[in-house]
């Protein structure tokens, strides 16, 4: 009887050994199962964050892109607008030149000018930067000159003597050179540049087409500045394929 409960003994231990290992071995399958189940929803994860990054950074960029080309037509035609026929330089497809007076730069003398005078006394030259192209207008003609150093309170000093007789009160304003022009980068992408007095920066930049056409006061296309009443812009962007078109009518 005690050699029997032994035996049965002895077999119930094994039994328990079998069943112990077996109990491991599925808990590890589970564990193998369970990593590599998570290592795909994982995978899966960083997929769908890695598109709505992309997706999310094309809207940002497109977004920018619109802001940036409203602002910049916005700039132009405000600047456009101060052009007259006789102030364009150039009228082409990819440059439109003129001269104006950005920044509402003006002032009146405050004394009687003389020819070969070349120090203008008036009522605020403050701000006037040194080589600043200014006009001189009495009540028959106009005279350009370059400031020879910066303006101060209540003086102008001019590069050249003036060659006209010019009574107090005469208009002194400047006159700034403004260039919208096309450009391509280093790597082919094309710009809408402008440039005032020789500074130059980008306005409107990736564009797939940008150019320049101009009409007379008949509404014909003319390339000729001195007929030129209205100047028109059409840009394409390089993400939406978007066409813009801004028609600018310029002073009378």
């Amino acid at each position: 009887m005690s050699q029997m409960y032994v035996v049965g003994s002895h077999v119930r231990d094994l039994k328990n050994v079998s069943l112990l290992f077996n109990m491991r071995g599925v808990c590890l399958t589970e564990l193998m199962v369970s990593l590599a189940t998570g290592a795909i929803v994982l995978a899966a994860a960083l997929d769908t964050f890695n598109v709505v990054q992309t997706r999310a950074a094309k809207q940002h960029r497109a977004l920018a892109h619109q802001q940036d080309l409203r602002l910049g037509l916005e700039v132009f035609e405000q600047e456009a607008r101060l052009a007259v026929a006789d102030s364009i330089v150039t009228a082409s497809p990819d440059t439109f030149l003129f001269l104006a007076n950005v920044n509402a730069q003006r002032t009146t003398t405050t004394s009687a000018v003389v020819p070969g005078q070349s120090v203008l006394a008036v009522q605020d030259g403050s701000g006037w930067g040194e080589g600043k192209s200014v006009t001189l207008c009495g009540q028959q003609a106009c005279e350009e000159h370059l400031l020879s150093r910066a303006g101060q309170r209540y003086q102008l000093v001019l590069a050249e003597p003036v060659g006209l007789s010019l009574p107090a009160g005469a208009s002194v304003e400047v006159r700034n050179r403004v260039v919208y022009y096309t450009k391509r980068d280093e790597k082919g992408a094309l710009r809408l540049m402008r440039m005032v007095d020789g500074g130059a920066n980008v306005l409107i930049g990736e564009l797939e087409d940008a150019h320049f056409s101009y009409r007379d006061e008949r509404g014909y296309l003319t390339h000729l500045p001195s007929q030129v009443k209205r100047v028109v812009v059409e840009i394409e962007q390089t993400y939406s394929g978007r066409r813009v078109m801004r028609e600018v009518s310029l002073r009378s």
